[in-house]
């Protein structure tokens, strides 16, 4: 039987909630994520001038200004030659303060901006021989330099100047995007301009959702500038009650296993506690019914620990026949996680492979058996999500990892479509990518997970969510949103250095009693 739940995009299926994603809907108003083109067409499809827009931008900004710097009076605006800098020249004419503008390129190169110089007052345009002087009085320094269009080096001039600006206490606001900046991939000059606020106009960008990354920025606030905004978008959004939406509730004839049930596989000598944490993963999502398969070395380890999953123990000479076994009965796999030591471990991965009609997750030693052999691919017919950090990702890449780092959304993106596979990229801001160029910057999690065995659990709760979410992009961005978040709220109880993972089953369940559960 399918419901239509009225006025949702959700369709029930024999107990699962399945999400239409073809296309991400809008969820929060002034939240949405939106890329520099998706602006560019945002802007374009408005059918507002471009003169009018940038009136719109600088009143919304300057107003902006007002609130948060009342106890200020000095403003020092530095524009630059684009539209962007026209934002500042109307910031200039729209501000109750004693304003100076700066011009490092001189005189805007677009007729908008031009206008927009045009009609501020006269008295406001300063010389470069009197920028040292005005640095030093500034009280709040306005940076209008680059835009969302941003692509390539600074100048020597503009390098010199952003790092003055940089060694000084003074406050600084961007807006849009932080000058050296680029608002699709995140990565930032070495000599970007820092600020304490930045004022994204519209919507955000991908830069705003990289901050504990870039460290750009000390906080992002939207300026609504009253576009209309597009209605779908390749930026997925994640917050409490978007996750719970996706995670159906038992039925009152609920049997075990009817919420999906999961096969991990991995462990291995002096390695059994990262297997444990997978289970410990799924338990906290509620999974009802879990096998493992595991190197019977460490069966005994396992058994004790989790009495409610079950095993499949196996060697040398039965992997082919326990883990077959297992797989036939499982909506989702987890395979890699403290498998360095697992026995036939290559051998296990393409069992699993080559066999599997359900996702299967690849962590860990998984990621690491496919660095060189990202060949094969092309030849899996079941949908393949990886679980890499930057070092991982690079050695999948082979490329150094501080080109990985500043290219990260760039590279994940490009990786899951070539490769038609779904590309988690752990991190501070963990980038999620799909093959149909869908995109998940995650905001939840905190440095307490920054320890052993965090990304062995995430593993557990993603496979979980793929077992009872078919929707695969919408279920690994569920698993990756609640790993953080759970963290986030366990800082309530516990200190980011004594964060304990065993407490995430307990944290779960407060949520689950929340939401009725």
């Amino acid at each position: 039987m399918i419901i239509i739940t009225p006025n949702t995009n959700t369709v029930h299926f024999f107990g699962f909630c399945l999400l239409n994603h073809a296309n991400i809907k809008r969820q929060r108003e002034n939240y949405m994520i939106i890329d520099s083109e998706g602006m560019k067409k945002t802007e374009e499809s408005s059918g507002i001038p471009v003169y009018d827009l940038m009136c719109a931008a600088g009143r919304a900004c300057a107003a902006q200004i007002e609130k948060d710097t009342a106890e200020t009076d000095h403003v020092l605006i530095i524009a630059g030659k684009g539209n962007n800098g026209g934002d500042g020249y109307v910031i200039a004419k729209e501000l109750k303060r004693t304003v100076r503008l700066y011009a490092p390129f001189g005189s805007p190169k677009t007729p908008e901006a031009l206008k927009a110089k045009k009609e501020m007052p006269s008295g406001i345009l300063v010389r470069k021989k009197d920028i040292d002087k005005l640095l030093e009085d500034a009280d709040v320094i306005i940076d209008c330099v680059f835009g969302f269009s941003y692509h390539g080096d600074l100048t020597d001039e503009i390098r010199s100047l952003f790092r003055r600006i940089n060694r000084m206490r003074t406050r600084v606001i961007s807006i849009d995007i932080n000058s050296g900046c680029e608002a699709d991939t995140g990565h930032c000059d070495k000599d970007a301009l820092h600020s304490d606020l930045t004022y994204a106009l519209e919507m955000f960008k991908p830069f705003h959702m990289l901050r504990r990354e870039h460290r750009m920025f000390r906080k992002a606030i939207v300026v609504p500038l009253g576009l209309p905004h597009p209605e779908t978008t390749d930026w997925m959004e994640m917050d409490e009650e978007t996750f719970f939406a996706g995670l159906a509730k038992k039925s009152e004839n609920a049997y075990k296993g009817a919420d999906g049930k999961i096969l991990i596989a991995g462990g291995g000598y002096g390695m059994a506690g990262a297997v444990m944490l997978n289970i410990l993963g799924a338990r906290t999502m509620g999974c009802s019914y879990i096998h493992a398969a595991v190197p019977t070395d460490i069966y005994h380890i396992a058994a004790s620990r989790f009495m409610t999953a079950v095993y499949h123990p196996f060697y040398d000479g039965n992997y082919q026949e326990k883990i077959l076994e297992a797989l036939q009965q499982a909506d989702a796999v987890a395979f890699g996680s403290g498998a360095v030591n697992m026995p036939r471990k290559r051998d296990c991965m393409d069992l699993i492979l080559q066999n599997s009609k359900v996702p299967v997750i690849l962590d860990a030693e998984g990621l690491r058996l496919m660095v060189h052999n990202t060949y094969l691919f092309r030849f899996i017919h079941c949908p393949v999500i990886l679980t890499p950090h930057i070092g991982e990702f690079a050695a999948l890449l082979n490329r150094d990892v501080s080109e990985v780092r500043d290219g990260r959304i760039r590279l994940a993106r490009a990786f899951a479509k070539e490769n038609n596979v779904y590309v988690v990229l752990k991190g501070a801001d963990t980038v999620v990518a799909s093959p149909d160029g869908k995109c998940y910057i995650n905001q939840s999690g905190n440095p307490a997970l920054a320890q052993a065995g965090s990304g062995d659990l995430l593993t557990g709760i993603m496979a979980a969510c793929l077992a009872s979410q078919p929707d695969v992009f919408h279920a690994v961005c569920m698993a990756v949103y609640i790993h953080g978040h759970i963290a986030d709220l366990g800082l309530k109880e516990m200190s980011v250095r004594g964060f304990d993972l065993e407490a995430y089953p307990s944290i779960m369940d407060r949520l689950f009693q929340k939401y009725g559960y």
